[in-house]
């Protein structure tokens, strides 16, 4: 993101020539997608456990080919059948059981919420059961990495969301452990996986069925579904509901189904290619922008590096006829402030007018992006009308840049008041000097003896 504070001198100068009020306390924000910014690296790559259900999207945004990598010991995790209930009560009801079932065996259980809310009323119900448990929420982030390494251990329950203790490998038997404890946690059946509710992405259900049965170690995951979660009431939960109901269902009794399964899997596919979608359209339009981005930044570069090289008069010296002026002119204004004042006028005013120039784009971007929506009523691809008028803006702002530049170059004047004053007063005291001090006293509405015209007290008496 980029905001710049622009020179009050400059903006005196703009405000001049355009009669256009700038504020120089405002600051404008540029922005740029995830996508446009990671594909700046000259070389992009990435290892996770669950890209392959995004493999798509990774082709198409960024041309990576995901491969999957085998195992280094076989998995032999058992991912059992979702359990679908009618509403979220009988749900945790049912999540409470399961835990006080497998607790009593000793079997460690991780339980995976999608929020923290539920993080936390789960914890609660568990709690009046009177059963011992480890909650984490990312609210205990310093406690959490010695939480989840011993959430293998045995008679372990540990209740925890999407992210929280990611990054540490749960170990069976806990962290440290024998040989004859792990071995005691693999004959009741490994580490249990619960997940409280199916996710949007498939991702994540993954990345939470991953934490169990790592390195060939045993272990089971299964998830608990109701028909008031939001995945299965977006997509399909009325008809699994109204079978229920015509079959009479108990309230507390699951679907245990893998063709349930299944669909609940492709809502979550068809979610997924929602977002998709809207990532993708959002990145179609930055790509419009970034053009613009590139060019700008790389012009700044320029500018800086003509300025070092000596360069940058040379480039405005081919664009001083398109606006009415020659490079006599151009020479003659330099003659007048001097070579190298006018070196440094140039890079800082090819700086602070493109930057200037660019804010503006910016929000003129904003309001374009804004307005193309309502084209598609009158049967045109907003995406073009964007692409063409973004154009145009473009242009426009690469010729405002050139005539700002070039106006405020030959419009410069550089203040020299200080040293004629102090000249001023050295011509005074010589001529005193010459006198021997016979000078009579010099009257403050007596014309300065200095010749300048003006009077004693506003010439070199000024500080008298």
């Amino acid at each position: 993101m980029e905001g710049r504070r622009y020179s009050e001198g400059l903006h005196q100068a703009i405000e001049a020539k355009e009669g256009v009020k700038i504020q120089p306390e405002s600051i404008t924000l540029a922005s740029v997608t995830f996508q446009n910014y990671f594909r700046m690296y000259k070389k992009l790559s990435g290892m996770t456990g669950t890209a392959e259900t995004s493999a798509e999207e990774f082709d198409k945004v960024y041309k990576l080919e995901t491969l999957v990598i085998p195992t280094n010991k076989k998995v032999i995790r058992k991912d059992l059948p979702d359990r679908v209930y009618k509403d979220e009560k009988a749900k945790f009801k049912a999540v409470v059981e399961e835990i006080k079932a497998r607790h009593a065996s000793g079997q460690p259980i991780l339980v995976g919420t999608t929020s923290i809310h539920k993080n936390e009323y789960l914890s609660a119900l568990l709690g009046r059961e009177g059963v011992a448990h480890k909650v984490l929420n990312a609210k205990n982030h310093e406690e959490e990495g010695a939480i989840i390494a011993q959430a293998g251990a045995f008679g372990a329950v540990t209740i925890a969301t999407n992210m929280a203790g990611r990054g540490v490998d749960i170990a069976l038997g806990g962290n440290p452990s024998t040989e004859e404890e792990k071995q005691k946690i693999r004959d009741l059946g490994g580490l249990h996986i619960i997940g409280t509710e199916r996710h949007e992405a498939r991702r994540i259900d993954n990345q939470l069925r991953g934490r169990g049965g790592r390195q060939g170690d045993p272990g089971t995951t299964q998830f608990f579904v109701s028909l008031e979660d939001d995945v299965i009431r977006i997509f399909g939960g009325d008809r699994i509901k109204g079978m229920m109901e015509r079959f009479n269902f108990p309230e507390d009794m699951p679907i245990e189904n893998s063709f349930i399964s299944g669909s609940i899997e492709s809502a979550q596919s068809k979610i997924e290619g929602a977002h998709f979608d809207s990532r993708k359209h959002t990145l179609e339009y930055d790509d419009v922008l970034n053009k613009h981005r590139e060019s700008i930044y790389k012009k700044r570069v320029d500018i800086i590096e003509g300025a070092l090289e000596g360069k940058l008069k040379e480039e405005i010296l081919t664009f001083v006829e398109k606006f009415g002026y020659t490079q006599e002119d151009y020479e003659n204004k330099e003659k007048e402030i001097g070579a190298q004042e006018m070196r440094g006028l140039e890079k800082v005013f090819a700086l602070k007018i493109l930057d200037m120039l660019w804010t503006e784009h910016l929000e003129n971007m904003e309001s374009l992006r804004d307005s193309v929506n309502l084209r598609a009523y009158g049967q045109r691809d907003p995406l073009i009308e964007y692409k063409k008028e973004s154009r145009v803006l473009f242009d426009s702002l690469l010729n405002n840049y050139e005539s700002l530049l070039l106006n405020n170059l030959m419009k410069a004047n550089i203040e020299k008041q200080n040293q004629t004053q102090s000249e001023n007063q050295a011509m005074v005291e010589e001529r005193k000097n010459k006198e021997n001090n016979t000078v009579e006293e010099i009257g403050r509405n007596d014309p300065c003896p200095c010749g300048s015209g003006k009077k004693y007290k506003k010439c070199c008496g000024k500080d008298k």
